[in-house]
């Protein structure tokens, strides 16, 4: 049994993690406590530099935050013969890599090495298939080796890439690189639906995370460059990290939708307007039209972050998680927009209002929903032609909603 956690951060140990009644606490160290000062944003938000300790009420959104969701956190559970809800106890398996810079394990053990992509384990195409298949009992690629964490509910495999190019496995504290996701079963033709609605997002000019679609055998999988890792040529690596704003805010993974008591578009931009570079809230308004015009309902409190840089800069981190969700009959919208729930019930006038509400002019709002919406017929054009295999239906559903939008 662990008794004490050591969160590490930039090569220091920040904080520790120990836990009263399965309740896990955290306590900013003498280290921490001497070289930020009081208030400063280190972790999270939520979790400003103190020297009183942090108790459970606050800790544990945040922990979970950097932990798999659904029937992945079962199947890790499972594999370390854990109790689902044993959130100390996940994050001490699994911490060695986690969304942002933390590093998470025993306090007792050695200080994590510097982060290289040089040490992971070469996998062969068969190998990475293999992995791809074991998903649903592996998340992630985790075992024994492979101790690392990540959000959300997809099946999805961490990979590093390697100095020469080539795939590794992200073994013994080695960071991953890339996310790779295989196409869900539940969402016919997803690996060429995100990457086609990411790709309209870089051609609209969007701060959003790489992607590039691969095959492995007869499969076709979505690979998206992490935007919290650094790589240099020889491989050394610099974690940044992140926060998404559920952490932010305090709130559990599970009530990230807006009805469920997740934050909103409105909370976010004000947290934005507070902490964060003053052009992070015109990139969330972007961010906001983009959803619309591709119809992804799906875009949470959690497919929202803010980049913590090491400089202390805050910003609205690159774009994530976007695909058309109302081809698979999804049309509700996980944070509303001018109290509007339905993807394909959203208007110009109603986007134009939502961002006015954040405190931009509406001459101002005007001007940014009618510019991404006159450019995004070409950017939908050269997106679809940058991506092979994308299924026509995708293609006349985002049309449709582009018509809508501009009608």
């Amino acid at each position: 049994m662990v008794d004490e956690l050591a969160v590490w951060l930039y090569g220091d140990c920040v904080a520790t993690i120990d836990q009263e009644r399965n309740r896990p606490r955290l306590t900013y160290t003498r280290t921490a406590l001497d070289r930020y000062e009081l208030g400063t944003p280190l972790l999270s938000l939520s979790l400003p530099v103190r020297p009183e300790r942090f108790s459970q009420g606050i800790v544990t959104p945040f922990l979970d935050g950097l932990l798999p969701e659904g029937q992945s956190r079962l199947a890790v559970a499972d594999e370390f013969d854990l109790p689902p809800r044993d959130t100390f106890g996940m994050i001490s398996a699994i911490g060695r890599d986690c969304a942002g810079a933390v590093v998470i394990q025993p306090a007792e053990d050695a200080a994590p090495p510097p982060p290289t992509t040089a040490s992971a384990e070469r996998l062969s195409n068969e190998e990475i298939e293999q992995l791809v298949r074991n998903l649903r009992t592996a998340p992630l690629g985790v075992d024994e080796r492979v101790r690392l964490s990540l959000g959300g509910v997809q099946e999805k495999l961490l990979l590093t890439k390697m100095p020469d190019g080539s795939w590794g496995r992200p073994v013994d504290g080695t960071p991953s690189t890339h996310i790779i996701k295989p196409e869900l079963a539940r969402f016919p033709g997803s690996v060429e639906n995100e990457a086609f609605c990411m790709r309209v997002a870089k051609r609209l000019g969007l701060n959003v995370a790489d992607v590039d679609v691969f095959s492995i055998g007869s499969r076709n999988l979505l690979a998206v460059r992490r935007f919290d890792r650094i790589v240099h040529a020889d491989g050394s690596l610099e974690r940044v990290h992140q926060e998404d704003f559920c952490q932010a805010f305090g709130i559990l993974p599970e009530n990230k939708y807006q009805e469920r008591g997740g934050p909103s578009l409105k909370r976010i931009a004000q947290a934005a307007t507070d902490v964060a570079a003053q052009e992070s809230v015109l990139e969330l308004a972007k961010a906001m039209v983009l959803n619309s015009l591709v119809a992804n309902g799906d875009a949470h409190g959690k497919n929202f972050s803010l980049l913590h840089e090491p400089s202390g800069t805050l910003r609205l981190a690159p774009l994530y998680d976007v695909l058309c969700t109302l081809h698979y009959g999804i049309d509700n919208l996980a944070m509303y927009i001018d109290n509007v729930h339905r993807v394909d019930s959203v208007t110009t006038a109603r986007l134009v209002n939502e961002i006015e509400s954040w405190g931009v002019s509406r001459s101002g709002a005007d001007a940014l929903v009618s510019d991404l919406l006159e450019r995004s017929g070409d950017a939908i054009a050269a997106a679809r032609d940058d991506t092979p295999g994308l299924p026509d239906e995708i293609f006349r559903a985002i049309e449709r909603q582009r018509g809508q939008l501009l009608s």
